[in-house]
């Protein structure tokens, strides 16, 4: 089928979800003649660089200010605009009216398409109020669809953190995302500081030194959006998230750092576990910080504990993180919190949250505190840690849980009728 403009333009690859792609055919493909011309008959225009960085054109300066939803940048840096997308499936790009964009390749039926659909359908105001970068447009091109978004910034901790303000900030504005995505029966599946953006953006590779953006942070003037759907799962309106399970195979990968499938779970439910990335996450750039913001220990524990029926809900979370946010002084939302200097060594398992915490804010929330790992937990991890048995456990656990389920049955019959 074709579109109103003209023609299809021929895709010569496949995209699947989960795999990894030949970097360099996909960047030929965005600066192939008939690409760039594809494009520039539909309103965007690009000039395609000779290295892995797509340049789009951009007037000079120092901070141009624009508004809602489109991202503030500047042209400083060695490469002024220069943008690096390490997946390939995303071209930068200019409209007709000179405002940066973003358009990344999607395949059509698949979850992804749906979501970034609803997303479109949202008003900007509540975009806007829960987080969520927005989809201004599709282009329809045979089984793909390029999903044209404003074009924001990356590596949002960069010019480094310093205040634990700042950094208190991108996690609600994280928080926001997950619970509005999760009310709305989306799990996004990889929920992590590398999908969130900014809405400032300017040279990538020297964003480490761009006091610009350091001086719109320290006044306030900072957004931050989540993105990239790729792995995330969405079901009809009237299904039960609660109940919703997945088999343990599609929990593994890059984007999962919970033990949550890691004692042989033959199943798992992506909403639960949405959480528990994003705990994981918090707890690898912030966990080191507790002495300085209290309030993460009980937080990071309650969303990254092994009891997944008492697990914060994203929601949960995120009313939690409001009502201990909203009792913060002045002084302690300037205390200086630098996020460089992360006890990485440590994982959230390992790290103990609670040692610099006040002995009376540790009483007060010792229910939220995770106990230690039971030795029998601790057994099912070093076997499951072998490739063949991480897939017979779940297995072994399945078997059992049928043959429990057939034994109980009997016994909740209702034999009134």
């Amino acid at each position: 089928m074709k579109d109103s403009v003209g023609s299809i333009l021929q895709i010569p690859f496949d995209l699947e979800i989960g795999e990894l792609h030949d970097f360099a055919e996909l960047q030929d493909f965005w600066h192939s003649p008939s690409t760039v011309s594809w494009f520039r008959e539909r309103g965007y225009m690009y000039t395609p660089s000779i290295d892995d960085n797509l340049k789009s054109k951009a007037p000079s300066g120092d901070l141009h200010e624009v508004d809602y939803p489109y991202a503030m940048y500047d042209c400083s840096g060695i490469m002024p605009q220069g943008a690096l997308d390490i997946s390939g499936k995303v071209l930068f790009a200019q409209d007709s009216c000179d405002r940066h964009v973003a358009i990344k390749i999607v395949r059509t039926n698949t979850d992804e398409h749906r979501v970034l659909r609803f997303l479109n359908e949202q008003s900007l105001d509540t975009l806007k109020a829960n987080c969520l970068i927005p989809v201004l447009d599709f282009l329809p091109n045979g089984s793909y669809v390029f999903v044209v978004m404003p074009r924001w910034g990356s590596s949002i901790h960069l010019p480094w953190i310093t205040k634990a303000r700042e950094i208190l900030e991108i996690m609600h504005s994280m928080l926001k995302a997950l619970a509005f995505l999760h009310k709305n029966n989306i799990a996004h599946g990889d929920i992590n500081d590398r999908n969130v953006l900014v809405n400032h953006f300017s040279d990538s590779i020297a964003l480490n030194k761009n006091w610009i953006r350091a001086n719109l942070r320290s006044k306030g003037m900072l957004s931050y959006a989540v993105f990239d759907f790729d792995f995330s799962v969405m079901l009809p309106p009237e299904a039960d998230r609660k109940v919703y399970r997945l088999p343990y195979q599609r929990s593994w990968g890059t984007f999962n750092y919970t033990m949550d499938t890691a004692q042989g779970e033959f199943d798992y439910n992506p909403f639960i576990l949405d959480v528990g990335i994003l705990g994981v996450r918090f707890c690898s750039d912030y966990q080191h910080l507790t002495g300085e913001i209290p309030m993460l220990a009980p937080l990071l524990d309650k969303m990254t504990t092994r009891n997944l029926d008492h697990r914060f809900t994203a929601s949960g979370a995120l009313d939690f993180f409001q009502e201990l946010y909203s009792q913060l002084t002045e002084e302690e939302l300037e205390r200086y919190a630098q996020t460089q200097f992360r006890e990485r060594h440590l994982r959230y398992y390992e790290y103990d949250r609670w040692k610099h915490v006040p002995v009376e804010f540790a009483q007060k929330w010792a229910a939220y505190r995770e106990p230690p790992i039971p030795w029998k937990t601790k057994v099912l991890r070093a076997i499951c840690k072998k490739s063949w048995m991480s897939h017979i456990v779940p297995w072994i656990r399945w078997v059992f849980s049928g043959l429990w389920a057939t034994v109980r049955y009997p016994f909740s019959l209702d034999f009134s009728r």
